[in-house]
């Protein structure tokens, strides 16, 4: 349906009128910002926040009369390069949004529950603020410990401030709503140590062949218009794509090959592709195995390196070691990797020295994988052998081992094949070891960090230990256990701090069996849903009612809200501040060479004031630690923003005085340009484009040449030995035990069957949650034109997914209702949607819908809740990265 502008206009007076019904201001108080006397027409850049894309896609919202009639793409920016998907097109009604929170809060009645109206009165902000105040200062005073705070995508742009506000506060616990199923938690260390960035993707301009593992990359998370581009672009160019997933998406199906799997056997795949390729074809890259990876590194029975006797300070193990040693083929001696005096490192192959046996950690790796068959994987993974040996010869083919490119002067192995491993592979309890498989099968190759492979997502940036001269990650460096633990997701029970954050709702049940000495009592929201992205409702929603005090940031009223007691109304995206940079993403096109490789973008708000009594999450952060009495001094919450958000000299903030959110923007604007442009200039304009980097910076292979990256995971066997003795003697014991932790610590992946391949046997189809690009994590539910479009043009989103084969030998038809059944015990109801495109085995679910909030957007209150088929178990949750395994089996009858 195409809408004219009168038509739209009408359509925003209906939104104002829709509003007096619910909770908000009085009629006189709407769209008041503007003098409709006069005429106003107006364009007015900032960058779109409609989707967690990482703030890529800079936007023009066309204002008229005050009111804000659409929104398009920046032709000036060099990203999405003037276009905007449904998402951005769409958010006029997240601004104009009758369903808002549009004023101060105040829970009235004191039951809380799923679906219990709060019943909620209107109060000041000065009210407000002095309550929340008063209940944190008790806490305070007492143990700030007992203060959590929650976040998530939907809070503060990025700008670190509910950090600041959480150490200036006292408390060590900031947890993260959706890190644990949404965000990068098992590939970011991965991708660090292999692409230099917590993030990577194909290289589109000069990739061939890409095998796309569980991503539903143009759909889903990395769906924005700079990505979507490349990719139509690439796939115009000759782009084969090969996508091995259960489920068959509208992105997806846009591609040459589908290979159906079962759920939670990629890592086994994996194996079995690399086990044909070393042992079978034996075609492999062995000039950049020995060159640039730690492949020829001896290692023994013990999985640790073979090192020299002189000591150094490894500060990613903690602990005085030597240099590794190599086996020079030429002298038939041991050397470290750094001899001058080596010549012909052996790549394969055990050495006999000092009576014991090292092998190189390329031949471990050989050994490793022999076990993994395809013929074997074919009864666990669903895939054919025929097709496992197929797909590996098109692999090393495709990369084409020994080519070479030049591109601004400088000779590259060109290897145009890239593998990407997202979401659907990674929500399990294997999840970073099925990262690690998918490195290790782009290391064989010579494909990582070189034209046409996958490559960080951005500039590369190393850590390189120069103990051995791999490269790390500070998410591998090995922090001591304490006995004790502080933060409530048990961080310091693990000896890799940046584990992220969902064992919380595990701990929050009973602080006390997990080791602490203390009881949270205040909770404070801001952008973060467990529920949503979690699932588990009766546990997550146990352990929010326990809480004597809870207060949210937001901007509706979602799950999480239903259980505070008061809210503080954030303004919507389109009208607060924020800066963020950009880098080419994908491809060093010519695009950014043309308009520049790095610039900042400003978001703003586009309308003249806010529309009703909100303010920003940030300004609300400020003005809640000036009431605390924490926003200022060195300690403080300006002090801390100053580090965090780098400003320094004439551009940090006066730690002596208050600012509003819009004064620490200006301040940051003339930091992050060197002082060349002010707030009022990226207002005007929106983007400020620089040309720093040039093509030797963005692939790794150039911008560190004397980086070797770790096919062969040896910190690993390194901490599982210190942690090993650190249970012991600090008598600490993990969940759901001790030998599940350690096992994960280990140099080489490995594939087991998980939790739901050992379900009983009635439960026998699998239910898995997939993105649509609509609603991605959880994002724009509440758009009345989004969950609009999504039931006129989507058949599949608020349905569930079923076979046709599978429907048919069951007697299901489009439109009939089902009983989802857990093996865990949660249950649902659903519509059937038949479709070829889904594995027989499985049902799909798509986003995060099913909400039942009392005060939600009834429109979008539609679509079965998958997360009520979750139940939070800590074997379900990889101890390494605490990603939580999303997959499980169920059973269906008809209704």
């Amino acid at each position: 349906m195409q809408l004219k502008r009168r038509q739209f206009l009408g359509l925003s007076a209906a939104a104002a009128t829709l509003a007096l019904a619910g909770f908000g201001l009085a009629e006189d108080e709407i769209f008041t910002d503007f003098d409709h006397n006069e005429t106003e027409n107006v364009w007015i850049p900032t960058h779109c926040k409609a989707c967690a894309a990482d703030n890529r896609c800079h936007l023009l919202v066309h204002r008229v009369n005050g009111v804000a009639v659409k929104i398009e793409g920046n032709p000036a920016s060099p990203t999405n390069q003037g276009r905007n998907c449904a998402k951005s097109a769409a958010a006029l009604m997240t601004l104009y949004n009758p369903y808002r929170v549009k004023s101060p809060m105040k829970r009235t009645n004191p039951e809380k529950g799923r679906g219990v109206d709060p019943k909620w009165v209107q109060i000041t902000w000065e009210e407000a603020i002095a309550a929340i105040a008063g209940k944190l200062k008790q806490v305070q005073g007492e143990d700030p410990r007992r203060f959590i705070f929650l976040t998530g995508h939907g809070a503060s742009l990025n700008m670190n401030t509910e950090q600041a506000f959480a150490e200036a506060f006292g408390t060590p616990n900031v947890i993260v709503g959706g890190t644990s199923v949404g965000c990068g938690g098992s590939s970011s260390p991965i991708n660090k140590i292999i692409n230099g960035g917590g993030q990577a993707r194909a290289d589109l301009l000069y990739c061939n062949y890409f095998l796309n593992l569980g991503a539903n990359s143009q759909q889903g998370g990395k769906g924005n218009s700079e990505e979507v581009n490349a990719f139509v672009d690439a796939r115009i160019r000759g782009l084969k794509v090969v996508n091995v997933t259960p489920i068959l998406s509208p992105s997806l199906a846009k591609t040459d090959e589908w290979v159906p799997i079962v759920p939670g056997t990629t890592g086994y795949f994996l194996l079995s592709m690399i086990n044909v390729i070393l042992n079978e074809l034996a075609i492999y890259d062995q000039a950049y195995l020995l060159k640039r990876t730690n492949s020829p590194y001896l290692v023994g029975e013990d999985h640790l390196y073979l090192r020299n006797e002189e000591l150094y300070e490894d500060e990613v193990r903690g602990l005085e070691l030597g240099k590794p040693l190599l086996w020079d083929l030429a002298d038939q001696q041991a050397k470290a990797f750094d001899d001058p005096t080596l010549q012909e490192p052996a790549l394969d192959g055990s050495f006999a020295l000092n009576g014991k046996s090292y092998s190189t950690a390329f031949s471990a790796l050989k050994e490793h994988v022999r076990a993994y068959t395809p013929e074997k994987g074919a009864a666990i993974t669903g895939i054919p052998a025929d097709t496992v040996r197929r797909l590996a010869r098109e692999w090393v083919e495709q990369a084409r081992i020994g080519s070479a490119i030049t591109l601004g002067g400088i000779t590259y192995p060109y290897r145009p094949v890239a593998i990407i491993s997202e979401q659907g592979s990674k929500c399990h309890v294997d999840n970073y070891m099925v990262v690690h498989a998918a490195k290790i099968l782009a290391l064989i190759v010579g494909a990582a960090e070189v034209p046409g492979s996958a490559k960080s997502a951005g500039i590369p940036s190393y850590r390189i230990n120069p103990v051995d001269g791999v490269t790390t990650s500070e998410e591998f460096v090995y922090v001591p256990l304490q006995k004790t633990p502080e933060h409530i997701s048990l961080i310091e029970h693990s000896p890799i701090p940046g584990s992220s954050t969902g064992l919380a709702w595990l701990t929050l049940a009973d602080p006390g069996s997990y080791g602490f000495d203390y009881i949270p009592e205040v909770l404070g929201i801001w952008g973060g849903n467990p529920q949503a992205l979690l699932g588990d409702f009766e546990r997550v929603n146990a352990i929010m009612k326990n809480f004597p005090f809870t207060f949210a940031i937001s901007y509706e009223f979602d799950e999480p809200t239903e259980f505070a007691d008061i809210i503080l109304p954030e303004s919507s995206w389109l009208e607060r501040y924020g800066l963020s940079s950009y880098v080419p993403r994908t491809s060093f096109t010519d695009v950014f060479q043309e308009k520049g490789n790095y610039g900042w973008a400003i978001q703003q708000p586009v309308l003249a004031k806010p529309l009703y009594n909100t303010k920003e999450g940030n300004q609300i952060v400020l003005e809640l630690s000036e009431a605390l009495g924490i926003l200022k001094g060195k300690e403080g919450v300006l002090a801390r923003l100053n580090l965090s958000l780098g400003l320094k000299g004439d551009y940090q903030l006066d730690t002596t005085r208050t600012y509003t959110w819009e004064q620490v923007m200006e301040l940051m604007c003339l930091a992050k340009t060197g002082g060349q442009y002010d707030l009022g200039w990226f207002k005007e304009n929106g983007i400020a484009a620089y040309d720093i980097y040039d093509l030797k910076n963005y692939y790794g292979y150039s911008k560190y040449p004397q980086a070797r990256l770790p096919l062969y995971l040896e910190e690993f066997a390194s901490h599982r030995l210190r942690l090993a003795k650190e249970f012991v003697e600090k008598n600490i014991a993990r969940k759901p035990g001790n030998d599940f932790v350690l096992k994960q610590f280990t140099p080489l992946p490995y594939w087991e069957p998980h939790p739901e391949h050992q379900a009983p046997q009635e439960f026998d189809l699998y239910c898995i949650n997939y993105k649509n690009m609509q609603h991605h994590f959880a994002c724009n539910i509440g758009n009345g034109w989004l969950m609009e479009l999504t039931e006129a043009q989507d058949p599949y989103s608020l349905n569930i997914m079923v076979n046709a084969q599978t429907a048919a030998e069951r007697g299901l038809k489009d439109g009939d209702t089902i009983a989802i059944e857990s093996f865990k015990g949660g249950k649902i109801e659903g519509k059937v949607k038949t479709s070829h495109l889904i594995h027989k085995k499985v049902l799909g679910i798509a986003g995060a819908y099913g909400i039942k909030t009392a005060n939600f957007n009834p429109a979008a209150q539609h679509g079965p809740a998958f997360g009520d088929l979750l139940k939070l178990g800590e074997e379900l949750f990889n101890p390494l990265k605490i990603n939580l395994d999303r997959d499980v089996k169920v059973k269906i009858r008809k209704v």
